[in-house]
């Protein structure tokens, strides 16, 4: 049996999760679960929060367990206006995006393409910037599991948006429908190791305003993993 590696940030996220499965050993230092979901095992991964510790609680568990077969990353979110998402309705990521990553200047961001400055894959031909695409057979899993979820881009940042203002400036630079801290970090970590990736949010509050639900938020987007296990 293949194993699947659910990261999350915060034990707030993921109580539908760690009441279906049973407390294991810390890896990489971080509280984990283990039991199966959807004909795989999971091991399910408190991050914390940000890239940084995403990153490094991630590739402690790639390196620890050579069976994970795919990564995901589930949690809460911001939704930008117009991307048409409510509090407590979960989204699938087309893509993760790094988007503070870049050349600043002024008012303007100048993304890793613009200034030619590749994050990976330079010796394929193939350069990879801030957009880091999620993988369509897993995408796949998912939007047969969830009818109707809404897809796009999500846009993982260091500073989260205060006020409407700067979400917009944000969501327009990047085509985004969210905002979150951990999935682009995730995903880079992921494909490093030649791991499917996806990503599920769900929206806590509009991007901007900054009264969460988090159990709304973080439900919407467990669930619709859940699915997965009811659709096996």
């Amino acid at each position: 049996m293949s194993m699947w590696l659910v990261t999350v940030a915060m034990f707030p996220e993921a109580k539908l999760l760690t009441a279906r499965l049973e407390p294991g050993r810390e890896v990489g230092r971080r509280p984990c679960w283990r039991g199966s979901l959807a004909g795989h095992e999971v091991l399910l991964l408190l991050t914390g929060i940000g890239q940084v510790s995403a990153a490094q609680a991630t590739t402690a568990a790639l390196e620890a367990e050579p069976a994970i077969s795919a990564v995901f990353n589930l949690g809460c979110a911001g939704a930008y206006a117009g991307s048409g998402l409510q509090t407590g309705q979960a989204a699938l990521a087309s893509e993760v995006v790094l988007a503070d990553m870049g050349v600043q200047s002024g008012d303007k961001l100048q993304g890793l393409d613009e200034v030619d400055i590749a994050l990976a894959g330079r010796s394929s031909g193939l350069p990879l910037y801030n957009r880091i695409p999620c993988d369509p057979g897993l995408n796949e899993l998912v939007l047969r599991a969830n009818p109707g979820i809404t897809l796009g881009a999500f846009a993982t940042v260091g500073r989260i948006s205060g006020d409407a203002q700067t979400a917009q400036a944000v969501a327009g630079r990047w085509g985004a429908i969210m905002e979150e801290m951990e999935s682009a970090a995730v995903g880079l970590v992921a494909r490093w190791y030649a791991k499917p990736f996806a990503a599920i949010r769900g929206v806590s509050n509009p991007a901007g305003l900054r009264e969460l639900d988090v159990a709304a938020g973080a439900g919407s987007a467990e669930r619709a993993f859940l699915a997965l296990d009811q659709s096996a």
